[in-house]
């Protein structure tokens, strides 16, 4: 084969991979066929963190208050396609780092599912992968630390999606059989999607989930969620994005025996206004300020948990960062975020090379 259709041929694996799922900014090709089936392995290394944790904003947010938090991370990876068949494994190795976790390490596995792909623009998918919307569900947030969490279902097994995405529409929507939450608690089937509009100078995506329930197997009961995110390009270096989320969660507030009684309607909401400035193609300079409320937190709901001590927030809180985004080479991100306001850190310093 020749160097130049090699080099197509590579190109083309690593579009694709990145378009079914990968989040790949290098990836090595592990077999390449004239037909265009390839197998490509990809990863990344990560080593950072929360400084300065405080016990007052730390509300259902991490695992520990104290001076320093380790978010260390490690993924590796295949992604390929053989005869419009694609595929995907992913290993994670993370820190078990949620309200109610222990902070050590863990290692699972991600994603492992099969799939087909009937064009270049339209695929499904089927296995242990992400739900449709957490592709898309913090599309208007520059910072590198996610700042509002939309709370969307992430990755579930049994889960059958379906996607595509065109010149400027994209969309999706996926189906997760008994469905879990991040800690193992049942939470019902799910069902999500979403629906966009991507270009060169104004992009913006909506998302909706709902579950069905645990059914008195666990304190998660049924759940209604809307999300939106968009991107601005004001200057050519200068983009603006919004991002935010609306939700009704029922949740148990009486258990008898193993069985979770009494759910309750919760309203929670978020909204994240972000900015980046592209100083040069190394440096990116990025600004948020951050709004985020939940009816649990709000001594005069009808649903306040009294289990718990009050926030020192009360029902809401805000918080601004500033943070800069540094790229010595390809392939490498530093990454260091400040904080001010109510936020449960005071900073947030990463560093990870993809490979």
């Amino acid at each position: 084969m020749e160097r130049n259709e090699m080099l197509k041929k590579t190109a083309i694996a690593i579009a694709l991979s990145t378009l079914f799922g990968a989040t790949v900014v290098n990836a090595a090709t592990l077999e390449q066929s004239d037909n265009g089936d390839f197998a490509s392995l990809y990863g990344e290394v990560g080593v950072g963190g929360y400084i300065a944790t405080n016990p007052d904003y730390n509300y259902n947010e991490l695992y520990d208050t104290k001076g320093y938090v380790d978010d260390s991370f490690a993924t590796m990876g295949v992604t390929g396609e053989r005869d419009k068949f694609i595929y995907r494994l992913e290993l994670d190795y993370q820190r078990r780092n949620w309200r109610g976790g222990d902070g050590e390490f863990e290692l699972a596995i991600d994603k492992v599912y099969i799939g087909y792909r009937f064009d270049d623009h339209q695929w499904v998918q089927a296995g242990l992968t992400d739900t449709a919307f957490d592709r898309y569900d913090h599309f208007g947030d520059y910072t590198f630390n996610e700042s509002v969490k939309t709370r969307e279902a992430g990755d579930q097994e049994n889960t059958l999606k379906y996607e595509a995405a065109f010149d400027n529409l994209v969309y999706g929507v996926s189906y997760s059989y008994e469905g879990k939450h991040k800690n193992g608690d049942a939470q019902g089937d799910i069902v999500n999607g979403y629906v966009g509009w991507m270009s060169e100078y104004v992009s913006a995506v909506v998302g909706l989930e709902g579950r069905g329930g645990s059914d008195g197997e666990s304190k998660y009961g049924k759940q209604r969620l809307a999300g939106f995110g968009m991107r601005v390009k004001t200057l050519p270096h200068l983009f603006f994005g919004v991002n935010g989320f609306v939700e009704d969660e029922d949740l148990s507030t009486r258990k008898s025996g193993d069985v979770y009684l009494n759910y309750e309607t919760f309203r929670n909401m978020g909204v994240t206004l972000t900015s980046k400035y592209e100083l040069n193609k190394s440096t990116d300079i990025i600004a948020s300020i951050n709004h985020e409320q939940y009816e649990s937190w709000d001594v005069e709901s009808p649903n306040y948990d009294y289990t718990k001590l009050e926030p020192e927030y009360g029902k809401a809180r805000r918080w601004g960062s500033l943070g800069v985004n540094y790229r010595p080479t390809k392939g490498i991100e530093l990454s260091l975020e400040g904080r001010i306001g109510e936020a449960p850190e005071a900073a947030y310093a990463y560093t990870r090379i993809y490979f």
